[in-house]
């Protein structure tokens, strides 16, 4: 079957017309899009007339949720990784509250408006793994749990995935994250027994066949937690990525396995 692009573009227009729904609230709209938190909430921003254009907010969902989750967003990592994601998807910020994303622009601009707010406010919500660790949940879950959120619907998961090794036989990583042509195979690395648990990944990584660049180590906590010397032996046979730094995992991952193409015009 050949891809037409018309016929995907339409596809995808039909699929976010038909679910994107839209409700008055005071002097503007609240619009409700196919999109999700990881709590599975759906994202939903509002639409204020200001002046010649239009301010679209996000009413601080994003952050509301990261405070149950008991995310610091006044200081430290967390916050600055959320002031980062406002500055880095050229939001302006207008009229914010604290915990507010929000923007101002043209009204012919207004549907890119309402996607750069949702978008941001979704990288936001990410940020819960953040949270100070709870007690009796597993390092190989939060890590699965926390790039699940991030794949989303355009991305495949695979739990204890094989990985081909040079004899022939196989072995089983953390996660196997596809999309339709290129797959990255992710080792949870724990600091429950660093020594064994680093020996483990380097050993299944330097066995396997997959690229160097499509392995990826997620290692418990962050850089200061870890002897130099074992971080310096996964990096010979994988990307090695902190749990406790904001998105470093999902920017190495969107890299490997990059999220479904833009539109073609």
């Amino acid at each position: 079957m050949i891809v037409n692009a018309t016929n995907v573009i339409g596809a995808v227009l039909r699929a976010v017309n038909d679910n994107t729904v839209v409700h008055p609230y005071g002097d503007g709209l609240l619009v409700d899009l196919p999109l999700s938190y990881g709590d599975g909430d759906g994202v939903r921003v509002l639409v204020e007339p200001m002046g010649s254009g239009y301010r679209v907010t996000d009413r601080a969902a994003a952050a509301s949720l990261l405070a149950m989750a008991g995310v610091n967003l006044v200081a430290g990592r967390a916050a600055e990784a959320f002031a980062q994601i406002m500055t880095g998807g050229g939001l302006n910020g207008v009229n914010a509250a604290p915990g507010e994303i929000t923007t101002f622009g043209a009204a012919d601009d207004l549907g890119r408006l309402v996607l750069d707010v949702a978008q941001a406010s979704l990288r936001a919500d990410q940020l819960r793994w953040l949270a100070p660790r709870q007690a009796g949940i597993r390092f190989v879950d939060r890590v699965t749990d926390r790039v699940t959120a991030w794949a989303g619907r355009g991305r495949h998961l695979q739990r204890d995935a094989p990985i081909p090794l040079e004899s022939g036989r196989n072995r089983s990583v953390t996660l196997r994250v596809a999309n339709d042509s290129k797959a990255a195979y992710v080792q949870a690395v724990s600091l429950r027994d660093p020594d064994q648990a680093a020996e483990h990944c380097y050993h299944v990584f330097g066995l396997s066949t997959i690229a160097r660049e499509s392995r990826v180590a997620a290692l418990d906590g962050s850089a200061r937690d870890w002897p130099a010397a074992i971080v310096a032996e996964l990096r010979t046979v994988s990307d090695v990525e902190f749990f406790d730094d904001p998105l470093s995992l999902e920017r190495q991952l969107d890299k490997v396995v990059p999220p479904p193409q833009a539109a073609l015009r």
